[in-house]
């Protein structure tokens, strides 16, 4: 878009000169001032003037499209953490949330969040505590047994954890 906007800008300045024979700081500042919209050279001949509204068109259009990139999701979703994680779409993979009660033999006992992360492949969205329900810990912090955690998932991932006791019991 950069590139587009420089490239207007030169055919501007380069136009105003060709056209209006304008030396080259006055044709500059009367690209600048039409790109931006903050001014319309005086005393323009007819050929100026089309040259000018060309000029104001094409400023606008790469401005608008510069701003329709910049606040469009990118498409297919290919920058998606979600979508990185598990590989596909939320909605291919039918992603749930499910509260689970780590019990002293489960497998999330003792665990970091980051290791849920990798062993089971769900992600701990939030952990309930005693004083409310906390959904901002660190990767690195630890879930008790007693807590109750949300976690996201597929729903097999779901129901494997909430199944699975830890190695040996």
């Amino acid at each position: 878009m950069l590139a587009a906007l420089v490239a207007v800008l030169v055919l501007g300045i380069f136009g105003y000169a060709l056209i209006e024979k304008m030396p080259f700081a006055d044709a500059t500042l009367s690209a600048v001032s039409v790109m931006t919209t903050t001014g319309i050279p005086e005393s323009l001949s007819a050929s100026g003037k089309l040259f000018t509204a060309a000029l104001i068109i094409a400023s606008i259009s790469i401005v608008v499209a510069a701003l329709v990139k910049f606040f469009s999701p990118p498409a297919g979703g290919g920058d998606d953490m979600l979508t990185n994680f598990f590989g596909s779409s939320p909605q291919d993979q039918g992603l749930i949330m499910k509260e689970v009660k780590v019990r002293s033999g489960s497998s999330l006992a003792g665990l970091q969040k980051s290791q849920i992360i990798q062993r089971h492949g769900v992600v701990v969205v939030g952990v309930k505590h005693k004083g409310g329900f906390d959904i901002n810990a660190p990767l690195s912090m630890r879930v008790k047994a007693g807590s109750t955690v949300l976690i996201l998932g597929t729903p097999a991932t779901a129901m494997a954890v909430e199944r699975k006791k830890k190695a040996g019991r």
